[in-house]
């Protein structure tokens, strides 16, 4: 056997020397690809899914509830030109409170609608094709759109002037989209490049970003019958701590209704937000980890929404109405 192995190579030599050819061991191509052909090979490649959670998606512990076979870590991001806001209505069967069905028809959960000038923090969180059914299971209230790339963007550049590059796949992929034209198309490194405007659709077939939009008809704002859930409330800060305090205080900051400052004083309902925590409605809330950090949670929640605060509701008294 080493007779023969020792025997081709002999002629691999022989053949490559007198040919410039090398048959048996050939050698790597050292020619830049083309454009065309990057393309090509992108689409031959294994489509990526990533999903921009803005919610209770944020919390690692809830999103492992609906997909336990989840690896990599969620990365903060922000998306430009859509508003967050709690305009989502679910019926009840979330939890099973027939002690409640009298005066709670179900809760209001998070929502997003799109509103120029508008930003939303939230989490990239890649995805497989089954966990991503999971996920259209887990959301059926909403209804999955395509995120534009050119709308993806560092949250370490919230005014959007920097433009960020970053080694993150998408928002490297986005930042070459927001920098390429049709005049200009050059290589970055060895995986990845810039395109031409009019091939656009063609680079971002390898990057899928999903985002659960209120389906037609949910987005309705919070009300004495579907309020805002203290223990839904608390998972979505678990998560936004998990990435930082300014990353919760934020998530505050830029979320919409509260309360229904808009609306007239003799239509406002008397409450829209329950504090549930010490017996939850909502189903994947996390009672023990709530309680031990409520106080820490009130502070935030009062520090940036000091009215709707004063005007949050107790369960218990909900049960005597």
């Amino acid at each position: 056997m080493k007779q023969l192995l020792a025997l081709l190579v002999a002629i691999n030599v022989v053949l490559s020397t007198n040919t410039g050819a090398s048959y048996l061991l050939p050698k790597a191509s050292t020619k830049p690809k083309s454009k065309t052909a990057s393309i090509m090979q992108a689409r031959n490649q294994i489509q990526r899914h990533f999903i921009f959670g803005y919610g209770s998606l944020v919390c690692a512990k809830s999103r492992k509830i609906t997909a336990p076979t989840l690896t990599a870590a969620a990365h903060p991001v922000v998306v430009s030109h859509i508003r967050r806001t709690w305009t989502t209505r679910v019926a009840s069967g979330w939890g099973e409170r027939p002690d409640l069905d009298h005066v709670i028809h179900g809760q209001t959960a998070m929502g997003i609608e799109r509103r120029e000038g508008h930003d939303c923090t939230g989490v990239l969180i890649e995805v497989d094709t089954e966990e991503l059914k999971h996920f259209d299971g887990r959301e059926k209230g909403y209804d999955r759109v395509e995120i534009d790339l050119h709308h993806v963007y560092s949250i370490y550049d919230d005014d959007h002037t920097r433009n960020l590059q970053h080694d993150h796949d998408v928002l490297r992929n986005a930042y070459q989209r927001r920098n390429s034209s049709s005049e200009n198309s050059e290589w970055n490194d060895g995986n990845s490049y810039s395109v031409d405007a009019d091939d656009d659709a063609e680079a971002d077939g390898l990057f899928k970003v999903w985002v659960y939009i209120p389906k037609e008809g949910q987005a309705l704002a919070a009300n004495d019958r579907f309020p805002i859930m203290q223990s839904y409330v608390d998972i979505i800060l678990r998560g936004c701590l998990s990435i930082g305090e300014d990353f919760a205080l934020k998530f505050l900051e830029s979320t919409h209704g509260w309360w229904h400052d808009e609306i007239e004083a003799e239509n406002v309902p008397q409450y829209v937000w329950v504090d549930d925590r010490h017996a939850p409605y909502y189903v994947r809330a996390d009672m023990e980890w709530s309680l031990e950090m409520r106080h820490v949670l009130d502070s935030y929640l009062q520090k940036v929404h000091p009215q709707p605060f004063e005007r949050r509701e107790h369960l218990d008294a909900l049960k005597s109405l």
